[in-house]
């Protein structure tokens, strides 16, 4: 199985769901072409049907296209980043600019939002007994989070059979406050992902994985 198929050459309605696994490669420069509300609004539509805890479905997200606030939102974390390198004597994060900003490139990012995991009677038992909110997290496996996960891999998938390039981007969380005052982000909501989309400048080559073996275990 080739592991590209250049768009012209694609047939959308004929990918397979491995083909697209496979095929996925995390994007960080696009094309300068804007993106169809309509392909937005499908792509979204895949995250929406994404497995979640109690189907709470905790998410919300917000696109953005305004180049302004794609800028200020990258100024924002350069800020920050240059903060916390003053404050921390750590002058090396300075580093992190790059891979941290470079979604103010893309013709749309989607930003994705997490209302916390509602209250449930097995963390109010835990409470109860004492455990500390780090530990009932523990024992509850971060469902919240783990359900946010499942929307974005949604989004990533859906996206690539349409032919746009993805990445799924957590370092400029650095400034998630910031950007959710500027967003006008209200509580409960918590920023928790960046996606830049668009159509890719240039398809990365494939990266290597573990070897099945070395991940996999069967218990019979």
């Amino acid at each position: 199985m080739r592991l590209y198929i250049e768009h012209n050459e694609r047939n959308d309605s004929d990918m397979e769901l491995m083909q697209a696994i496979l095929e996925r490669r995390s994007v960080r420069q696009f094309l300068d072409e804007p993106i169809p509300d309509q392909d937005l609004r499908d792509i979204i539509d895949a995250a929406r049907w994404a497995p979640s805890a109690s189907n709470q479905q905790m998410w919300k997200f917000v696109i953005i296209k305004n180049k302004t606030i794609l800028a200020q939102m990258s100024q924002l974390v350069i800020d920050k980043i240059d903060k916390l390198s003053v404050e921390s004597g750590r002058a090396e994060l300075h580093g992190a600019k790059s891979y941290s900003t470079f979604f103010n490139q893309a013709p749309v990012t989607i930003s994705v939002f997490m209302k916390p995991y509602g209250k449930n009677k097995s963390e109010e038992a835990f409470r109860s007994l004492g455990y500390s909110e780090q530990e009932i997290q523990r024992l509850r496996g971060y469902v919240d989070i783990q359900s946010i996960g499942a929307a974005i891999q949604n989004i990533l998938l859906a996206a690539h059979v349409k032919g746009y390039g993805t990445c799924w981007m957590c370092a400029p969380n650095i400034a998630a406050p910031e950007i959710e005052k500027l967003l006008e982000a209200e509580e409960p909501w918590q920023l928790k992902a960046l996606i830049p989309l668009g159509r890719p400048a240039q398809i990365p080559k494939p990266t290597s994985r573990k070897a099945l073996d070395e991940i996999l275990e069967i218990i019979g």
